[in-house]
C-alpha cells in the first residue's frame, strides 16, 4: 500500500478519514465539527485507545463520572481504552477536531 492524502476541508458534523476502506489500515479516524453548545454524546471506545487532536475552538472533555478537562485548540488528548467520555463545544464558534482510534 502507498501513502495517501485525505482532504479535511469539510463543514459537515462528521467525516470519516480512515477505516472501513478495505485498504488494510488498522486505524479509524474522522473529522468532527460541533456547533456551539453541542456535545458529541457520552460514549466509550471499548477496548480501543483514542487520540484526539483539537484544531479549532474550545471544549470541555468529560471523562469518568464527573471529571473534565478544559481544552483550547490547538491541543491533543490521549484516551485509554474503556474510558467513557464526551466532548462539548463551550465556545460561540464551531469546534473542530480529529479523532484517531485503534481498529481492534
Amino acid at each position: 500500500m502507498k501513502p495517501f492524502k485525505v482532504n479535511v476541508a469539510c463543514l459537515r458534523k462528521y467525516r470519516r478519514l480512515l477505516g472501513d476502506s478495505g485498504k488494510g489500515i488498522n486505524l479509524r479516524s474522522g473529522l468532527v465539527v460541533l456547533a456551539p453548545g453541542v456535545s458529541v454524546g457520552r460514549h466509550c471506545t471499548t477496548a480501543k485507545e483514542e487520540a484526539i487532536v483539537f484544531l479549532e475552538g474550545r471544549a470541555r472533555f468529560y471523562y469518568g463520572q464527573k471529571s473534565f478537562l478544559q481544552i483550547k485548540a490547538p491541543a491533543f488528548i490521549y484516551v485509554p481504552k474503556d474510558v467513557v467520555h464526551d466532548i462539548k463545544n463551550i465556545a460561540n464558534k464551531p469546534l473542530k477536531y480529529i479523532y484517531i482510534t485503534t481498529a481492534c
